[in-house]
């Protein structure tokens, strides 16, 4: 090998060394900008995972926070349901009592009017209740047949001035009190329930006085009415004493509508034209007949209080302000 072939020889071998160790070098480069990227990956993958994480334990939180509303839920509800079962216990509880001691009443009340002589309670309410009916009241607009009230109570049977054959009534039965107006009933259908007997009449009137006092005018062509009116109950003339017994005889809402609903009780007070009675007025009893047991006679028409629908307290209007 000679001299020059040597030097080319070096030359090449020189000029490959070099180019390896680019080639190396530019290999390592790509490595380390590949590494970077695998890191960079790895970090993005870890804060997505963290971020996910973050999401999971967010929504677990949320989960526990309805577990623990629903659980709290559950058991107001539970406390509600157990208040309103012994709230159910206490009424159901409180009406047998009220039930005991309406027996009891109505067992001493027997008892007080067989010692004083007078007839028992079941033969003064037979005695009274034919004369006790049931009214149903029907208001029209004006000049035409559209209905707009329909109103129900009770009503007693009696004669009247100058023998006029009447159903007296409360005031605001025949007429249009419950919606703040002043109509009278175009008529009112009478029932009579012992005899299934039934009237209409077109003759509705208030009595003058400002009293809660109505009547209803019929004719007597009827026999059984006819019959009735023959031996009319008195009417009472003198003021009963404090706790004389009473009697309440109508047809309430929620009593039998073929047989006469009676409660009892005494004379509690007095109120100017009103006698005071711890006897129970029911809607749709108003207007019925309140009877001394004591003097076997008509005291009034049993009415709401004036000063609040006290049940305990109801009033009996003096049929004697109609009579002076």
């Amino acid at each position: 090998m000679s001299k020059f072939d040597f030097k080319l020889n070096k030359k090449g071998i020189t000029h490959g060394l070099t180019t390896l160790f680019l080639i190396i070098v530019g290999l390592s480069s790509i490595g380390i900008v590949q590494l970077q990227k695998i890191r960079i990956d790895f970090s993005l993958v870890n804060e997505s995972i963290s971020k996910q994480t973050d999401e999971l334990d967010e929504m677990d939180k949320q989960i526990r926070q309805l577990l623990k509303v629903n659980e709290n839920g559950i058991t107001r509800l539970e406390a509600e349901l157990l208040l309103e079962k012994e709230k159910r216990i206490s009424v159901e509880a409180s009406q047998v009592r009220d039930k005991l001691l309406a027996q009891r009443q109505i067992s001493s009340l027997e008892e007080k009017i067989a010692e004083t002589g007078q007839d028992d309670l079941a033969t003064i309410i037979d005695k009274w209740e034919p004369y006790v009916v049931a009214l149903e009241c029907n208001f029209y607009l004006p000049g035409t047949s559209n209905l707009f009230l329909q109103s129900s109570g009770s009503g007693f049977l009696t004669r009247w001035d100058q023998g006029t054959v009447v159903i007296l009534t409360n005031k605001h039965v025949i007429t249009a009190m419950a919606l703040d107006r002043d109509d009278i009933a175009n008529n009112c259908v009478l029932r009579f329930p012992q005899r299934d007997v039934m009237l209409f009449s077109e003759n509705v009137a208030v009595l003058d006085g400002g009293y809660d006092w109505g009547i209803v005018r019929i004719n007597t062509s009827n026999t059984y009415i006819q019959s009735l009116v023959q031996n009319s109950p008195s009417l009472c003339t003198t003021d009963p004493d404090l706790g004389d017994e009473v009697a309440i005889l109508g047809y309430p809402s929620i009593g039998d509508q073929k047989n006469v609903t009676a409660t009892e009780g005494i004379i509690a007070g007095f109120d100017s034209d009103y006698f005071i009675t711890s006897a129970k007025v029911e809607k749709g009893n108003s207007g019925g007949a309140a009877v001394s047991l004591k003097n076997d006679c008509y005291l009034g028409t049993p009415t709401f209080s004036r000063t609040g629908e006290i049940e305990s307290l109801a009033r009996i209007l003096d049929v004697k302000v109609l009579t002076k």
